[in-house]
């Protein structure tokens, strides 16, 4: 198979395609302190070392 004719064949095969990962982006949250990215769950940021707090939804 040609190479040209590869990425034709590729380009139709969509298995994993590349999407907004909305599960990470509502496990980041910023810190109100140093505008950092953490993690949802932590209560101190490893940046700043600020307390944050843990909010139930």
């Amino acid at each position: 198979m040609s190479r040209a004719r590869h990425n034709e064949a590729r380009r139709g095969l969509r298995l994993f395609r590349k999407r907004k990962d909305d599960l990470l982006e509502r496990s980041i949250r910023t810190c109100p302190g140093c505008d950092a990215d953490v993690h949802v769950f932590a209560d101190v940021c490893r940046h700043c070392g600020g307390e944050l707090e843990i909010f139930a939804a």
